[in-house]
């Protein structure tokens, strides 16, 4: 976990310190800015894999390049290995070091021969590339101004520059509004910000930005002539899942915790982790009483494996102490549709009691987008394009967000057709703009690192390559091949009940406290404030109001700056959630604002 910053084409060192600073938490083990030749550059670090020598920035002086690297290389061996036979000498044995000599060898195809989680950004000369891993793990955001370009891991770097706006683009608010996340890889919720597409190149040079996808998720499939064996594809999934795991338990000296909830996937994460190390294993769970529903199971199962597991309990006001903090961080809106706007709280909770052990934790992010996992989805595809269809019918006729739904759920219905084209849009943006951005942003508050080992590049890989047939099976069954290929494991420590218990995920650590929650938000925005709020076209209740709200008022409002001691409820005491949009809505002519928002017109 690192932060990296930047201003590509002007020297501004002051700046590029103000840029590192609002997210030295996502480093907080180093920090350094530097000039490059007429460029701006800061890094803050997490020591993993590196040592406190390997310091980045990294300057090849001789040939001129700069290299500023977030993420894990997990394949970095091999790499050094094979550079070594042609000449190379490497002087410390960190990840970052093997990257810029593949740049020099393949161009800006070196990302094609890296495995991991990363974001780069390699200035070499008259260009600046950055590049982003194969699924969006890890994030990286840019905005252009000239021939200048101002790029960061966190939106609110960006925001440090003075000339980069921060406006709210009506556009992703209507995907946002559809689908519960940004469906546009490419785009933020403020306007001209861009992140770095999920396997995806960007290059400037100090007039155009082009993209260059060295990745496309491949297209899901079904089994037509049954020339791939189910038996086999269980066989070749244990040894995959095996081998990653090892190599996740490998990369690093750190001691590594495991997200336990009890469900199929955490569960098998802990169970695997058991077969491949000969140390103890930490395990976490939240919970809001003994009554909820993992926390039994995911204590069966640390019982079971032995493990050190480490129990929190969640109560209102941890939730309300954190939820600032939260959408601070997270840098994006909460809102209902494919998930459940409770989980990432959930898990921001969690990750900082996980910090207080940790530097390095695994998460069982991918897996449902892999294995099929989301029950209700794949099994009763045309009952959710219904869901889809109503949100996107509030938006003009004309709206590209509705040919976009229209594109997903085709005319005739056809149940086969919408679970193949689910299967391919939760997997990229349903997982890069929802899961794995609150993930990062989550750790990344209390300087950790999360790693998906579901989503390491061969394990997941041949998952995709497997037909959906194979994952999902009528009416009933989900993650079919993924509890096959658990249910020796499970059955060796006695856990096979997890293989058919309902699943849950987590917002079920908070479903108890929920109607409290609800309760005080409600009291904090009644009635008569969801209805008079300017953007009311695009929330339904309290809870949407107080998410978009408190998000506006950090990310636009405050440009990314949080306000120590903040109080939500002095927040709506003082009206402050009313009075920074005066500016929004004068800004419009004729009275019209809220029409202009629906149809997208207008100065935002």
């Amino acid at each position: 976990m690192c932060g990296i910053c930047g201003i590509y084409n002007e020297k501004n060192l002051s700046t590029v310190t103000a840029m590192l600073e609002s997210i030295h938490h996502r480093g907080p083990d180093s920090f350094r800015t530097m000039l490059f030749g007429k460029h701006s550059l800061g890094e803050c670090g997490l020591n993993i894999v590196r040592s406190k020598d390997d310091t980045l920035p990294l300057i090849d002086e001789e040939n001129e390049i700069a290299l500023l690297f977030n993420g894990e290389i997990y394949n970095y061996q091999e790499i050094k290995d094979e550079l070594v036979k042609e000449g190379y000498i490497f002087t410390s044995n960190t990840d970052s070091e093997v990257i810029i000599p593949l740049y020099r060898k393949y161009g800006k195809d070196f990302v094609k021969h890296l495995k991991g989680m990363f974001a780069i950004v390699i200035i070499d000369k008259e260009q600046i590339i950055l590049a982003r891993d194969k699924f969006g793990i890890k994030p990286l955001y840019y905005y252009q101004i000239g021939d200048r370009l101002i790029f960061g891991s966190e939106i609110k770097a960006l925001l440090q520059y003075p000339d980069v706006p921060a406006d709210l683009d009506l556009e992703s608010l209507k995907e946002l509004m559809v689908f519960g996340y940004i469906f546009s890889p490419d785009r933020t919720l403020l306007k001209d910000i861009y992140q770095v597409s999920p396997g995806s190149v960007v290059i400037f040079g100090g007039n155009r930005i082009s993209e260059h996808k060295y990745y496309q998720i491949p297209t899901p499939f079904y089994q037509d002539n049954g020339n791939i064996v189910y038996e086999d594809s269980i066989l070749q999934l244990t040894a995959s899942l095996l081998k990653t795991f090892e190599l996740f338990h490998d990369h690093g000296d750190q001691e590594k915790g495991i997200y336990l909830s009890g469900g199929l996937d955490s569960t098998l994460m802990a169970v695997l982790s058991k077969e491949v190390i000969n140390k103890p294993i930490h395990t976490y769970t939240l919970y809001d009483s003994e009554d909820a529903p993992d926390f039994n199971y995911a204590r069966r199962a640390a019982r079971a494996i032995g493990s050190k597991h480490h129990e929190f309990l969640v109560t209102p006001e941890d939730y309300f102490k954190e939820l600032p903090h939260f959408v601070y961080h997270y840098e994006n809106l909460i809102a209902g549709g494919v998930f459940d706007i409770q989980g990432g709280i959930a898990f921001q909770i969690l990750s900082e009691h996980i910090s207080d052990f940790h530097k390095v934790a695994f998460t069982g992010e991918g897996a449902d987008e892999l294995f099929g996992g989301y029950y209700w989805i794949y099994t009763h595809p045309l009952g959710f394009s219904d869901r889809i269809r109503e949100r996107a019918s509030k938006l003009p006729a004309y709206s590209r967000v509705r040919k976009v739904v229209q594109d997903i759920f085709p005319p005739p219905e056809d149940e086969a057709t919408y679970r193949k084209n689910l299967f391919h849009i939760l997997m990229g943006a349903g997982l890069a703009n929802y899961h794995l951005w609150s993930v990062d942003r989550s750790c990344g508050s209390f300087g950790f690192e999360a790693r998906p080992p579901y989503l390491y590049d061969d394990l997941a890989e041949y998952a995709l390559s497997l037909p959906i047939d194979f994952k999902v099976s009528g009416k009933s069954i989900t993650k079919k091949i993924l509890k096959d290929v658990a249910q020796p494991f499970f059955r060796k420590h006695g856990l096979e009940e997890i293989l058919t218990r309902k699943k849950y995920g987590m917002p079920a650590a908070i479903d108890g406290i929920s109607p409290k929650i609800r309760r005080q938000i409600n009291n904090l925005v009644p009635y008569e404030t969801i209805e008079q709020h300017p953007f009311r076209d695009y929330i339904k209740d309290a809870v949407d109001v107080l998410m978009f709200d408190l998000f506006y008022y950090f990310v636009i409002q405050k440009r990314g700056k949080f306000e120590t001691g903040f109080s939500i409820d002095e927040f709506y005491k003082g009206r402050i959630n009313e009075d920074m949009y005066d500016q929004q809505i004068s800004a419009h002519s004729g009275g019209n604002f809220r029409q202009d928002l629906l149809v997208g017109t207008g100065p935002c």
